[in-house]
């Protein structure tokens, strides 16, 4: 049996959803292209890399997959990759999947086999939350980034 107090609160959960709803939004405006790729300086060290793909277009979904590529980091960490649902009813956005895993649980049984934290999905939208949030404020398209200069 699952202990209540590690349960993510659901007010919480929502707003984290509406937020990261309207940062796509403020990133991808009327969502009509296909992909879209973002970079942003790394304190003088390769580009961090963001793409992100539209793979399902319904009347009230939206599909997407988030890819970081950071050539600094070692492997495994220099690549990130999250499928995310837009919901455009509700005007939410949630990860659906990590690193192309399996559709995640809104709350996992603690201990389980994948070793998952109780409110893992919950982690992971917060994760994205902040990446976003970081991309609005560093992040240019590619076609707009120009690196910065040695003096910086």
């Amino acid at each position: 049996m699952i202990n209540k107090r590690y349960i993510p609160d659901l007010p919480e959960q929502n707003a984290l959803s509406e937020a990261n709803f309207l940062r796509l939004e403020r990133l991808l405006g009327d969502m009509s292209k296909s992909h879209y790729a973002f970079q942003w300086d790394c304190k003088g060290q390769a580009p961090v890399r963001v793409r992100i793909e539209v793979q399902e277009r319904f009347k009230f979904t939206t599909t997407l997959t988030l890819s970081k590529e950071n050539p600094a980091l070692p492997e495994p960490l220099n690549q990130v990759q999250l499928t995310l649902r837009m919901y455009h009813d509700a005007r939410m956005a949630e990860v659906v999947t990590w690193a192309k895993g399996k559709q995640m649980s809104g709350v996992y049984p603690y201990p389980n086999e994948q070793m998952y934290q109780v409110d893992e999905k919950a982690q992971a939208n917060v994760y994205l939350g902040e990446w976003l949030a970081h991309l609005m404020q560093h992040g240019a398209t590619a076609e707009q980034w120009q690196p910065a200069s040695p003096e910086r």
